[in-house]
């Protein structure tokens, strides 16, 4: 989103720590080092020129937070998605020293200090949000090349545990293949095997109910469980299995894409709830601040 996709996910990440690092210096380390050496005089927010800043990042965050309501509207021109969000980081990004240079590098008051280490808050969660859409779009085109819709999950998993529960029922009754095993004792133990497989390990794995704890989570011993099963079964039951364990696996792709999409927008419930309370703040000290100035 910040640069584009032409750069690996590792590059584009470094990309965005060397833009944040060096607006920042730039823009507030030129400020600080020229009044460090006596250049000009150490930024005030209640000169003039503070204000300015304090007016022009005000602005800037009024900006931001209209990307929130935009979703609103989205049925209406008002420019294209990727533009506003490509201007909600840059922007976002410079209002950083911006803000900095308006405090003087301080924290000033009770309600300016709140603010303040909101808006810094808000400044580190927005990049981490920002790392995480980087990243994990490819680790779930990876990890869960068979993903779904995020939230059908749970409603394609009961209709692959009803399938399972028939496959297995099939199974189970075909009493030619079981024959073709030898005794009647013998042909019974494989039958019971395959119930407890279904009852202890597939059913709760593919209800979502023991996803951590399972063994079909990792798919190399969900490999060897099956291939298990396998061996004990009749050939006539092989294809059987092998649907058994691609349904196992669907399950095991949609549970990371799950954990993905959660870590690719839980981040908004920490950085939006952050920010709504930082601009409230921040039309506070406003006023309060051009009240006195």
């Amino acid at each position: 989103m910040l640069l584009g996709k032409a750069r690996s996910v590792r590059g584009r990440i470094a990309a965005i720590l060397a833009a944040t690092a060096a607006i920042a210096a730039i823009g507030a380390g030129v400020p600080w080092l020229g009044a460090k050496f006596g250049l000009w005089n150490w930024p005030q927010s209640s000169a003039r020129y503070g204000v300015l800043l304090g007016l022009v990042g005000g602005a800037i965050v009024l900006f931001e937070m209209a990307l929130w309501p935009r979703k609103w509207f989205r049925s209406r021109r008002l420019g294209r998605t990727r533009l506003w969000l490509q201007f909600h980081v840059w922007l976002g990004l410079v209002c950083l020293p911006i803000i900095l240079v308006h405090a003087g590098f301080s924290l000033g008051g009770p309600l300016a200090a709140v603010a303040l280490i909101l808006f810094l808050l808000v400044t580190a969660s927005g990049i981490w949000g920002l790392v995480l859409q980087q990243w994990l779009p490819e680790q779930l085109i990876a990890d869960a090349p068979n993903e779904t819709i995020a939230s059908q999950i749970e409603f394609v998993a009961s209709l692959h545990v009803a399938e399972a529960s028939r496959l297995i029922d099939d199974i189970t009754s075909d009493s030619k293949a079981y024959d073709a095993l030898g005794t009647s004792a013998v042909a019974m133990e494989p039958a019971s095997e395959v119930a407890v497989f279904r009852d202890t390990l597939l059913m709760p794995y593919l209800r979502g109910e023991a996803r951590r704890r399972s063994p079909l989570r990792n798919r190399a011993d969900a490999s060897r469980r099956f291939e298990q099963l396998r061996d004990s079964l009749p050939e006539s039951a092989a294809e059987t299995i092998d649907r058994l364990e691609q349904l196992a696996d669907l399950r095991r792709q949609w549970d990371v894409q799950k954990r993905i999409n959660w870590w690719m927008h839980g981040w908004l419930t920490v950085h939006l709830p952050l920010a709504i309370a930082m601009t409230g703040l921040m039309l506070v000290h406003a006023v309060r601040a051009l009240k006195y100035w």
